[in-house]
């Protein structure tokens, strides 16, 4: 795996938030999604990415949630580079606390947003495979190490960020569906046995080919491996229905990511899966923080594929998901 980092000062340890930043010069602003404020920071020591958690999601919702979450984040970035290899997760510099903010590694340039080369219809095989392969390690290696669910007992994020806007926001404007959607959270929260990623989408995903780096695991948890691979998939499917989409390589995107975490992974294809699939899909036409593309949406056929799976859940073959790359639409 090639050296990717820029500040390759890494054998004396990470410096404290006051010494890292001491001098440093406010360059520019990334886009962080909803829930933090994110720039690129120039310090003696080098350029650096600096997190800070948020209170208040930038969303028109009333969306909340405690910032100390960010403690949480720069934990499973750490997990994840002894599970995964440090190649695969910034290095965390420094941490506070109390400004609910961290520092880590500024990736190299080489690595692309896979969300923003599917939206352009760059469509790499690659890029879904090693997607796939590494969630599937890191629920298979966390699982073996009881460790990990001491670490991330903690669910008040994943409840605050995940359960209510997406689960219980959708059963409140589905009333229809409430009662199924009660009972899919209900098994959802009570199986806990892998370390839960719990934002595994295409946004959160750096790329180069076969090479990967995860970001943004501020809802990090010991909880249902079924999750993560439930929610890329249907930031997946939601692509593969846009109007304009490259069918026939989307839908190769993403029978190699469950054909990658199928070998990878623990056996939990089933139709459990399905129904938490179904409820993302909804939750993101209707949920708290819909998808940025919902123009390019038939919102009616979409809901209806989501509804289906949550009420009459059913078994990926006969969805599509198998070797002979039925196209889902």
């Amino acid at each position: 795996m090639p050296h990717r980092t820029l500040d390759s000062r890494t054998s004396s340890g990470p410096l404290g938030p006051d010494e890292d930043c001491r001098d440093a010069v406010y360059e520019t602003s990334l886009d962080g999604g909803v829930s933090s404020d994110i720039r690129v920071v120039s310090t003696p020591q080098g350029k650096q990415v600096v997190k800070r958690a948020l209170g208040k999601l930038k969303v028109e919702a009333e969306w909340f949630s405690d910032p100390a979450r960010s403690s949480i984040e720069a934990e499973g970035l750490r997990a994840i580079a002894v599970l995964l290899g440090q190649t695969h997760a910034p290095r965390v510099l420094w941490v506070d606390e109390t400004a609910h903010q961290f520092a880590m590694e500024l990736i190299e340039p080489c690595f692309r947003n896979w969300k923003q080369k599917l939206l352009r219809g760059d469509v790499d095989i690659a890029n879904a495979a090693a997607a796939g392969r590494l969630l599937g390690q890191l629920h298979t290696r966390s699982s073996g190490d009881p460790s990990f669910a001491a670490r991330f007992a903690n669910t008040a994020p994943f409840i605050e960020l995940r359960i209510r806007p997406f689960f219980e926001r959708i059963a409140q404007r589905n009333p229809a569906l409430a009662p199924t959607i009660a009972e899919i959270v209900l098994e959802l929260r009570a199986t806990r046995n892998a370390l839960v990623h719990g934002d595994y989408s295409p946004k959160n995903l750096l790329v180069d080919g076969h090479d990967m780096v995860i970001l943004d695991c501020e809802v990090a948890h010991w909880g249902d491996p079924r999750f993560d691979v439930a929610f890329c998939l249907a930031h997946l499917l939601l692509k593969l229905f846009r109007r304009t989409a490259s069918t026939p390589p989307l839908l190769s995107s993403i029978l190699a990511f469950l054909a990658a975490y199928r070998r990878h992974g623990p056996t939990v294809m089933d139709r459990h899966l399905v129904r938490q699939l179904g409820c993302l899909v909804l939750a993101r036409l209707e949920g708290d923080s819909p998808v940025d593309y919902l123009a390019d949406l038939d919102a009616n056929e979409v809901k209806q594929f989501a509804t289906q799976l949550i009420l009459h859940p059913t078994t990926f073959a006969e969805l599509g998901f198998d070797s002979t790359g039925h196209n889902l639409k």
